[in-house]
């Protein structure tokens, strides 16, 4: 009896060391981005469309890669662009080239270890708000005549840092949030989930533990869930597909809920996860044009 209880307690130790180094595996998996690029397939001279390179450096001097696109006439407002987790700013430009022919600068660029960018640690999220305030600081410092009036627009990953840049940014005046998640933690488990069939508990609440001592912090706290009440005021507009299960649509309901005016929300029937332009098509162009121009 005494072997067999003894057997039982190293079974049940070795799974769960086993399970201990899977969770700190997968969360350096998140934090480091593992998988590879998504290689570039756009470019602006594809379009036809004149640009300039734009190179900086973030807070923590990894050095990003980005395009500003000039309006057809000069403008004094600019659009800021931001992709989602594996993707990069030619994953999003062909969808929102349109702005340009309304009146809008479009600066795109690309997250730390996405597209042209240099390498660095990943967080969906958290440490992706250091480079969008770069690329805010960046536009307002070298193309200032440019950058009166400052939207963004964010899909997925890029709505989250779009809706926490806007909220901590006083030049913003608008922010387009496709596809946004409500919860870091939320969607990382739905994630799992989805691709890997991991329940909950106690591997993925595992994992985020290893995320949350791996950053030095909780990543949770800069969720649009604690940001989208932060606005103040600023103009938000919510775009979800009916059939997101990495973002479902109750989610974005909820956002909707805690925004504060002006705010305008839209479910796109059929689509999925960041599906909402290939569904709509000419009415997904409309829609954000009207609401870029009547609030930037």
């Amino acid at each position: 009896m005494t072997m067999l209880i003894f057997l039982v307690f190293l079974i049940v130790l070795l799974g769960a060391l086993v399970l201990v180094y899977i969770a700190y595996k997968e969360s350096g998996r998140i934090i480091n981005r593992c998988g590879g690029r998504k290689p570039l397939a756009a470019y602006p001279d594809q379009f036809k469309v004149p640009f300039e390179n734009v190179i900086f450096k973030n807070s923590d001097a990894i050095t990003l890669k980005g395009w500003f696109i000039p309006a057809p006439e000069e403008s004094k407002k600019t659009i800021i662009l931001m992709h989602g987790w594996n993707m990069n700013k030619g994953s999003i430009m062909p969808a929102t080239l349109f702005l340009r022919e309304s009146g809008y600068n479009l600066f795109y660029f690309d997250f730390r270890s996405c597209g042209e960018s240099g390498d660095g640690k990943t967080s969906v999220g958290y440490l992706e708000t250091r480079d969008a305030e770069a690329a805010v600081e960046t536009l307002l410092k070298t193309r200032p005549e440019r950058s009166h009036e400052i939207g963004l627009y964010g899909i997925s990953m890029g709505a989250a840092v779009a809706v926490y840049t806007a909220a901590h940014t006083p030049q913003v005046r608008a922010v387009v949030a496709e596809a946004c998640y409500y919860s870091y933690e939320k969607v990382v488990a739905r994630w799992a989930k989805e691709h890997k069939s991991a329940p909950y508990f106690p591997l993925v609440a595992l994992t985020l533990f290893f995320v949350r001592k791996r950053l030095g912090m909780d990543p949770e706290t800069f969720s649009p869930r604690h940001n989208i009440k932060k606005l103040c005021g600023k103009a938000v507009f919510l775009i979800n597909g009916a059939d997101d299960a990495l973002a479902p649509r109750h989610d974005a309901r909820k956002l909707f809920a805690a925004a504060a005016e002006p705010k305008q929300l839209w479910i796109v029937a059929n689509a999925a996860h960041t599906e909402a332009a290939e569904v709509a098509g000419r009415q997904y162009e409309n829609k954000i044009g009207q609401f870029y121009t009547k609030y930037v």
